[in-house]
């Protein structure tokens, strides 16, 4: 799409929300019809939704989308909710959700989702329970569920059955503590260590604590990221191993030496990786003592403690920098 239509749909998203008017007619071929305001209900937008979920272009998807949850702020919630229940189709629950959700975060009313953590729950078809949960991604859903009692929680979701529901879980924490809390939340990101350590799959917990931050975890979380260095499952060994290189100060010497122990002991390469990698992130510039003592236990790796040290000596003060230097030399 054009990027002045791009701007264009921005700036109309929310007017045409309002007035619940139809998708821009310059998304569609044909001749323009005149644009008439119409009562806007439930749903009317759900079938625009449907419709354009079914055959619209993934540019008028997202307009819908983003015209639905402008529309939710002031709908009735009892419609919202009543829809929610009725709804069967995934990808519209998804997005009708997710316009709850918006509601529910806009009025500082977390009991509004209410019906949609019962879908998340206890929907028989694994497809609607995993809409559920991803209807809350990008949203304040930690703090949601809490404040609902914590009658659900991703603790108890990551256990479902279905791989789709799990996936969405670990996607739902990644993306909140990025984009909602710019990595900051403590909560969140203990939350992430909590549900990883309660996860059957491991390919779920070593994504949780590969690429949630722990920048603002306690002493408790790091201790339960520590016991993951010794899991069967090669992935979420090194998964833990790049958390623990992201722990606040107060906790960098105990994970540097579980880092160096696992570097000593654990014969997988790929987690011997991930081991000088936490080790460079908890001393950057002042890694490279350490690093050097570790030549020689596997030679095979040493050309990774080259690559780091070469990095190192450009006195690179951002981690980001310094990681997209040591990744360009060992390309």
């Amino acid at each position: 799409m054009h990027p002045v239509m791009k701007k264009w749909l921005g700036r109309t998203a929310l007017l045409s929300a309002l007035l619940c008017l139809p998708p821009p007619s310059a998304l569609a071929t044909g001749p323009v019809e005149p644009l008439r305001p119409a009562t806007c209900t439930v749903e009317s937008m759900l079938e625009d939704v449907r419709a354009g979920l079914k055959g619209g272009s993934p540019a008028l998807q997202r307009y819908l989308k983003l015209r639905l949850k402008e529309a939710a702020i002031a709908m009735p919630a009892e419609a919202l909710q009543a829809a929610l229940a009725r709804e069967k189709d995934p990808a519209v629950l998804e997005a009708l959700g997710a316009a709850l959700a918006t509601k529910a975060s806009n009025a500082e009313n977390p009991s509004l989702v209410q019906p949609l953590l019962a879908r998340a729950t206890g929907d028989a078809d694994p497809s609607v329970r995993a809409a559920a949960v991803r209807s809350l991604r990008a949203m304040p859903s930690v703090e949601f569920m809490a404040k609902n009692g914590g009658v659900v929680n991703y603790e108890q979701l990551v256990r479902d059955p279905s791989p789709e529901v799990r996936t969405a879980v670990a996607e739902n924490l990644v993306a909140e503590s990025a984009e909602v809390y710019s990595g900051h939340d403590r909560r969140v990101s203990e939350t992430a260590v909590s549900v990883a350590a309660a996860a059957n799959d491991p390919a779920v917990a070593a994504k949780l604590l590969g690429e949630v931050s722990m920048e603002a975890v306690g002493p408790e979380a790091v201790a339960q990221v520590t016991k993951q260095l010794r899991s069967d499952d090669a992935r979420l060994r090194a998964s833990a191993a790049t958390a623990l290189g992201g722990v606040p100060g107060g906790e960098v010497e105990g994970a540097r030496r579980s880092l160096v122990e696992l570097y000593r002991t654990d014969s997988d390469p790929a987690v011997r990786k991930a081991a000088l990698q936490g080790l460079a992130r908890l001393g950057q510039s002042g890694a490279r003592p350490l690093l050097e003592s570790l030549r020689g236990v596997d030679r095979a790796m040493d050309p990774e403690i080259d690559a780091w040290l070469s990095a190192m000596s450009l006195n690179l003060q951002e981690w980001e920098l310094l990681l997209r230097e040591k990744q360009r030399l060992r390309r």
